[in-house]
């Protein structure tokens, strides 16, 4: 039996300088921080990066409190506060807390829903803010009288009066004209 010889591959001139492109590339470039491996990218021997907690007190943002793990009532960590502004009186309170390296973060705290009520169309509008009370002729009744004796002409009058609220002074105020309720996520307790 006859043994199969292999043909050789040729290649076209721009095939072999791409090629050869790639390969100086390959050969010149730095060596990788860490070598090629199959291996789960993050460190599974960390577990719980990230952990519920309890907190007390107040929380300004950039502040650091000491937090109690939930699951471990003894485990105690120093959590620092980034970007949460928590007022108010907060009594073990839960929270989401992250570790990044050796430092524990605040994830997340206790959020709670409130409803608020939004304005979508307003117009301006003039209304009155001051006024006072006056007295006005009513109405008023006149009678003339001739005396022909002395050629003389007595006129009486006879008028009532009324009172009548004027306005004094305006203002200008914006009105809500048309709306809507919605329901938003803010800090429990806040």
């Amino acid at each position: 039996m006859a043994k199969n010889r292999k043909t050789p591959v040729q290649f076209t001139l721009e095939s072999s300088e791409r090629i050869g492109r790639v390969v100086r590339a390959a050969e010149t470039a730095r060596a990788p921080s860490r070598p090629l491996s199959f291996e789960p990218f993050f460190d599974g021997r960390k577990t719980r990066q990230v952990r519920a907690a309890t907190f007390s007190g107040t929380w300004p943002v950039g502040s650091a409190k000491v937090v109690t793990f939930k699951n471990a009532p003894t485990a105690t960590a120093t959590v620092t506060n980034l970007s949460w502004p928590i007022t108010g009186a907060h009594s073990n309170d839960d929270c989401i807390v992250g570790k990044d390296g050796t430092s524990w973060y605040l994830v997340v705290p206790v959020l709670a829903t409130a409803t608020a009520s939004f304005a979508t169309t307003t117009q301006q509008k003039t209304f009155a803010v001051g006024f006072s009370s006056r007295s006005i002729i009513d109405s008023l009744a006149l009678s003339a009288a001739l005396d022909t004796n002395s050629c003389a002409i007595t006129v009486h009058q006879t008028a009532s009066t009324a009172s009548i609220t004027v306005v004094t002074q305006t203002a200008t105020g914006i009105l809500v004209t048309s709306g809507f309720t919605s329901t938003f996520l803010k800090i429990k307790g806040a």
